[in-house]
């Protein structure tokens, strides 16, 4: 006999899932109840008032529409004079107020969709921020609210404040060497975008372009000079070299020269032998230390009187003739340079009693060394035109090929002596001529 062992399963009773209890109000009854549980949450939202802008629908039962549309249903609530203004929003305009704001709860101030407000407006403006890669502080921090009103404002662009005003609310140090500063730059007072770009740039400091290409867009004739010039300055055509000699925003030098005296900004790079090409300039720093007297110009702190920073059509940056070799036929030109400061007639008048003090009696000594029509000596010969250990600046010795010629000057009262190796032994008085033929 075969036994049958039959096993029932025990029945499940089915049934739907429990009817939602919505007396117990919009955040409360398993609809919406994650409105509560977000940081920011719209104050209606929060106190159970969702009827401050939802009303149910007759001929649906659980449905709701606003109360209003676009903008006016914020404005019950939020003041409608804080949404006009000059330059208004996009947003704001069109009534598109949640674009930008969660209406019930956000994870953001304000209620803002995103995680930052910067999030929010490159939903909109991401063009703005392509391809930089030195952002300003606070578009890298996502704070766009810094410098621009989310809503209206008088000013374009939405701007909270206009520039530069607005720009040294943070940047005071700017503002305050402005204060203190004798020379600004015109832009620095009117206008700090029209260098720098107010969200980000691929140039350091968000400038637009990098010197010298920047500062051509005002000072274009400065970079064709440097860029023309037979004989050109290194800084003032390599890039970014325009502040290395110049304060982009405000100096107490001249031109805005980085340092004041402005020679002092000189001698930062010229206080050492500096080689070019297949020559080398000497360090003019060191020479002046050991000096004294300093030449006119220098002594006042300036090296542009005699010298181009931009560049120049003679050598040495020279700003006009100046003769460079030992031996010159005379002409005004060939002595253009120096005659900018020094009187000619020192150098045209055979004999004289005031052009000069470089004669003997009435003989215009310096007519009879430089005026000549072959082998005029020129003024490199006898003098250094930075300083030296003498007067006037009469020099020690001077190269003639490859001899040094010692000229062995010895200043008195009323003249003074040269037994240098370009002639006997000679001397000059201005009050009593002395003969230099010597006595049989």
């Amino acid at each position: 006999m075969v036994g049958i062992c039959c096993l029932v399963a025990p029945q499940i009773a089915l049934s739907g899932p429990e009817p939602k209890d919505y007396s117990k109000g919009c955040n409360s009854s398993g609809c919406h109840d994650g409105y509560g549980k977000k940081p920011v949450i719209h104050n209606p939202v929060e106190n159970g008032a969702c009827d401050s802008c939802h009303e149910a629908k007759k001929d649906a039962p659980h449905a709701f529409r606003l109360k209003s549309d676009g903008i006016k249903i914020c404005t019950e609530c939020h003041e409608e004079e804080k949404f006009k203004g000059k330059v208004v929003h996009a947003p704001v305009t069109q009534g598109q107020c949640t674009a930008c704001h969660d209406p019930h709860a956000s994870q953001s101030k304000s209620l803002i969709k995103t995680a930052s407000i910067g999030e929010a407006c490159k939903d909109c403006h991401s063009e703005t921020f392509e391809k930089l890669t030195n952002l300003h502080g606070p578009v890298a921090a996502g704070e766009c609210m810094a410098c621009h009103a989310p809503h209206v404002s008088d000013l374009p662009s939405l701007l909270r404040a206009a520039d530069p005003p607005m720009c040294v609310e943070c940047h005071s140090d700017i503002s305050d060497r402005l204060v203190a500063a004798k020379h600004k730059h015109p832009p620095v007072e009117k206008a700090c975008l029209s260098c720098h770009q107010p969200h980000g740039a691929s140039n350091p400091m968000m400038l637009k372009a990098t010197p010298p290409k920047l500062c051509a867009d005002c000072h274009e004739e400065i970079l064709t000079k440097s860029n023309e010039a037979k004989c050109k300055h290194s800084p003032a055509s390599a890039e970014g070299g325009c502040v290395k000699c110049h304060n982009p925003h405000a100096s107490d030098g001249a031109h805005l020269a980085a340092a004041d005296p402005p020679s002092k900004m000189c001698l930062s790079c010229h206080d050492k032998v500096i080689k070019t090409g297949d020559r080398s300039i000497a360090s003019i720093a060191e020479r002046l230390k050991t000096s004294a007297p300093l030449h006119g110009p220098i002594q006042n702190g300036e090296c542009t009187p005699c010298h181009d920073p931009h560049g120049a059509s003679q050598g040495s940056l020279l700003t006009a003739e100046y003769a460079t070799t030992f031996y010159s036929a005379f002409s005004a030109d060939a002595y253009k340079l120096c005659f900018e400061c020094h009187e000619a007639e020192a150098f045209t008048s055979r004999d004289t009693d005031k052009d000069t003090g470089f004669r003997n009696g009435k003989q215009n000594l310096h007519f009879v060394h430089v005026n000549k029509s072959f082998k005029g000596r020129t003024c490199r010969v006898c003098h250094d035109p930075h300083a030296s250990q003498n007067e006037k600046h009469i020099v020690e010795s001077v190269k003639f090929g490859k001899w040094e010629i010692p000229l062995n000057y010895r200043a008195t009262q009323t003249g003074g002596s040269c037994a240098s190796g370009c002639h006997s032994p000679y001397r000059y008085d201005r009050e009593s001529a002395v003969s230099n033929i010597p006595q049989k």
